[in-house]
């Protein structure tokens, strides 16, 4: 484990000790939209992070969602840290297994690793760029590619229905057809989805997350850790053309436990 990833890991673990502390207690929390919800929680678990990320020795600066969500002009190594994901299952407490801490790190345009934390379950994920990815320090490798009709796919929708896209709303229905999905359900949006879509070990096969430009849903630090892990264990995020998505461009995006299920997904579109 490198210096870096380390550093992830304890901003994470740092972060995470403040959404257990306060799981099950009430909290101050303002809309930020339709759906959409930040609590002191957030703010506190971004606090923590950061505090640890400041000791980086390379004085590299954070991209985070509560506390700095704007970079200098020209910035291209940089961390990128969501506190809280999931707050709205955290705050309505539908389960303990969605929210989660994300910290990446960028260096030169590319995600170079991302550490996802769920803790409520005490459960780590963790990747390298080129160096695997890891589960609990056991290898995550999928190695089963699945199939989209006995598959279960979940849905990323927006709390407001004005700012969905005609890419999810054609999914969403197509998806619930004779040639779709076995299961296609709707549970509390997070996007540590797709480690369990890594773990193959029960049948989701993919995530459809909405994202539209006008108001975005699913930013960078959405993003860039979960699409680090994943790749790394054999998943893929794409956009409607079947390209690697950018965390930076926002678009309505595809979750794939493999190129199979990807490609199964997109030809309901034709």
């Amino acid at each position: 484990m490198s210096a870096d990833l380390q550093m992830a890991a304890a901003a994470a673990d740092a972060a995470g000790k403040i959404i257990r502390n306060g799981y099950s207690q009430l909290h101050k929390m303002e809309a930020k939209g339709v759906g959409d919800f930040v609590s002191d929680i957030d703010r506190q678990a971004d606090q923590a992070a950061q505090q640890i990320l400041s000791t980086d020795p390379k004085n590299t600066p954070v991209l985070s969602e509560e506390i700095s969500p704007i970079l200098g002009p020209g910035e291209t190594n940089f961390w990128i840290v969501d506190p809280l994901d999931g707050t709205s299952a955290f705050l309505f407490r539908t389960g303990r297994t969605y929210s989660s801490v994300l910290v990446a790190k960028r260096q030169n345009n590319k995600t170079d690793l991302g550490v996802i934390f769920f803790p409520m379950t005490e459960e780590w994920f963790y990747a390298e760029r080129g160096q695997g990815a890891f589960r609990n320090e056991e290898s995550l490798v999928i190695h089963e590619p699945g199939e989209l009709k006995t598959g279960w796919v979940e849905l990323n929708q927006y709390g407001d229905s004005a700012f969905e896209s005609d890419f999810f709303g054609t999914l969403r229905n197509r998806l619930r057809t004779q040639n779709g999905a076995a299961l296609v359900t709707q549970s509390a949006p997070y996007s540590g989805v797709a480690m369990r879509i890594a773990e193959s070990n029960n049948s989701l096969v993919a995530a459809i997350h909405d994202n539209n430009p006008e108001s975005v849903k699913q930013a960078a630090w959405d993003i860039a850790a979960p699409q680090c892990v994943l790749s790394e264990a054999g998943g893929l995020f794409i956009n409607r053309d079947g390209n690697p998505i950018d965390p930076f461009q926002p678009e309505p995006f595809i979750v794939a436990r493999s190129q199979k299920i990807a490609d199964q997904i997109l030809q309901l579109m034709h």
